[in-house]
């Protein structure tokens, strides 16, 4: 009598709910509860990788030496998501571009008052270029495990000026939007920036 072959197990299916750039892991939440499973960089397929924070994906469950869950042959599903609105679109991404908005509207208000060197509009040019730039090298880099580009390193040019270019890559590239340390020392960047740039035109000229 030949064999029966056991069915193949079930594959489970979660959701992404962090990730760790650097160190190349992160958690996925089980649909329907339960411990949280470890996903390391190598369980994803190395053709077509996709890694997205809220991304719904299928695994093969395992268990570590640990005895605790974790994930193989992560594969990617994609889910079909309602059209975003204009409003739900601004309410997200609205508030970032309303500081590059209020940072113009600074700039416009003390030009009203005393020049302002043509020379700050070339440091804030060259420097938002070299910064979107930057953001999208590593997007590129984190994607495909090869050297990426320091967070200090964008930090600083955002510092000096880059930091409307940063933001515009953010949203364009949806890189470093997650990420609480880097968001709370890139808006610190910000105001500091700002702050600098009011004191130099405004306090420094009298």
């Amino acid at each position: 009598m030949k064999a029966i072959a056991p069915p193949a197990a079930a594959r489970s299916r979660g959701r992404l709910i962090s990730w760790n750039d650097e160190r190349g892991f992160g958690f996925i939440a089980p649909d329907g509860g339960g411990q949280d499973v470890f996903v390391h960089a190598s369980a994803f397929a190395k053709e077509g990788r996709h890694i997205e924070v809220g991304g719904d994906y299928e695994f093969d469950l395992d268990m570590s030496k640990d005895g605790r869950p974790k994930a193989k042959r992560v594969a990617y599903v994609a889910v079909p998501k309602a059209r975003p609105t204009v409003l739900s679109q601004f309410l997200q991404r609205g508030p970032r571009f309303l500081v590059i908005a209020a940072f113009l509207f600074i700039v416009v208000a003390i030009s009203t008052v005393q020049p302002i060197s043509s020379n700050w509009f070339i440091i804030y040019g060259v420097a938002s270029v070299a910064c979107f730039s930057g953001y999208g090298l590593d997007k590129a880099a984190a994607s495909q495990k090869q050297w990426r580009v320091s967070e200090t390193i964008l930090l600083l040019i955002g510092l000096v000026g880059g930091w409307p270019g940063a933001i515009v890559a953010q949203e364009v590239f949806r890189h470093k939007t997650q990420k609480k340390t880097f968001r709370t020392l890139f808006w610190m960047t910000v105001a500091i920036n700002m702050a600098a740039f009011v004191q130099i035109n405004v306090f420094a000229a009298r």
